[in-house]
């Protein structure tokens, strides 16, 4: 994901962008261009917000205890809150293959530790009832600053799936849940709720990767939702990020790869990337363009000109951004007139161009800041 994700956004090494023949009508140029440099202060507040939300500091405040279900000192956290805390991050939906593999763990079995777990605060450990309830984990413990349990974990269900690879320098063993529905309250108001169906691919090259993902993530006052597939040399998935009813961050991107490996340029590449009220969409014959652009960097390219070369390029791939469902600008190859040389512009309205490369990464800055933010908050749990 992560590939393919760069291959539609940075677009240095793909050329990712090309003309739209679509005639709608089209934002004026100077319409346009407040708009797409009003995103970056937008999303200075909505990271913000999330980082104070009232869900990270509940799951911050149980990450502050010690696990109840850790049998050896050597394990401190067993990995049903490992899982739950990773899934409840967008950034790592973008991580379709663990990093986990081969680091041992110990193996959350979820029938065995049905039951209620209540913090005694006073003697600082945990107060067991094993069995009670018998289908579910409960676990009732302090927020930060309070001086009862006001936060609530129940975990209604949790499964995983154990895989094993075998290469030249040994046997690795891991496992990676198949099933997590969980939530938080806190002083009787949900602040987390999770619900998230994987399988694994379990053999050949691609073990370890997910097959199939469907999640569904509340973390007040944020809606995340990832539904993924991959099957055989394709890969696709569509994710959102949600601020109360207001859509901060979604992508949809389907690949085609030549075989199961899915290793090297894929044959297309088609979807679309949304931040605020800007959005790219794309459609890319990739393979076909890393030919044509691999031809015209050779000793005898195959174009009599220029202009030849270009609309070669041009016909691979079709694009334009918009910007609350109109259009802002086709974007389009052609020759930058301040450094006379072919360049990504964007073409508005009025036939006028301007360079794309600022605004992309302005757009690849703010979409990186937001789920590095996220990532850092969650680094030294």
């Amino acid at each position: 994901m992560k590939k393919i994700l760069a291959m539609m956004l940075m677009t240095a090494s793909v050329l990712f962008l090309a003309c739209s023949e679509d005639e709608e009508e089209m934002l004026s140029p100077d319409q346009a261009k407040t708009e797409l440099n009003q995103v970056s202060t937008d999303m200075s507040t909505y990271m913000t917000d999330m980082e104070n939300s009232d869900g990270m500091k509940a799951l911050n405040a149980l990450m502050g205890k010690p696990d109840p279900f850790s049998v050896t000192k050597s394990v401190k956290y067993t990995n049903v809150f490992k899982n739950i805390q990773e899934y409840l991050l967008p950034a790592n939906y973008l991580n379709n293959k663990s990093d986990e593999k081969g680091v041992a763990e110990e193996r959350f079995n979820f029938d065995a530790w049905v039951g209620t777990y209540t913090w005694n605060i006073a003697n600082e450990k945990w107060d067991i009832q094993s069995n009670s309830p018998s289908d579910k984990i409960i676990i009732n413990y302090p927020t930060e600053g309070s001086q009862s349990n006001n936060a609530t974990l129940t975990i209604h269900n949790y499964l995983d799936v154990e895989l094993t690879e075998i290469d030249d320098y040994g046997t690795y063993t891991w496992y990676e849940p198949t099933k997590i529905v969980a939530d938080i309250y806190v002083n009787n108001i949900e602040v987390v709720d999770i619900s998230m169906d994987a399988t694994w691919n379990k053999t050949g090259e691609a073990i370890g990767d997910i097959a199939d993902l469907n999640a569904d993530v509340y973390l007040i006052p944020f809606d995340f939702t990832v539904v993924a597939n991959h099957s055989g040399n394709g890969f696709s998935i569509d994710s959102r990020i949600i601020y109360e009813n207001t859509q901060i961050l979604s992508a949809g991107i389907s690949s085609l790869f030549d075989d199961v490996s899915m290793e090297g340029t894929p044959v297309n590449i088609s979807g679309y990337v949304q931040l605020l009220k800007v959005k790219f969409d794309a459609s890319i014959n990739a393979k076909n363009l890393e030919t044509i652009i691999d031809t015209m960097e050779s000793d005898n390219p195959p174009y009599a000109s220029y202009e030849e070369a270009i609309n070669a390029v041009n016909n691979e791939f079709d694009a334009y951004v918009s910007i609350g469902g109109a259009k802002a600008a086709d974007i389009e190859i052609g020759m930058n007139e301040t450094t006379q040389s072919p360049d990504i512009l964007f073409v508005y309205s009025d036939g006028s161009t301007e360079p794309a490369q600022p605004y992309f990464s302005s757009f690849i800055a703010e979409i990186d800041a937001f789920l590095t933010s996220l990532e850092n908050y969650y680094s030294n749990w």
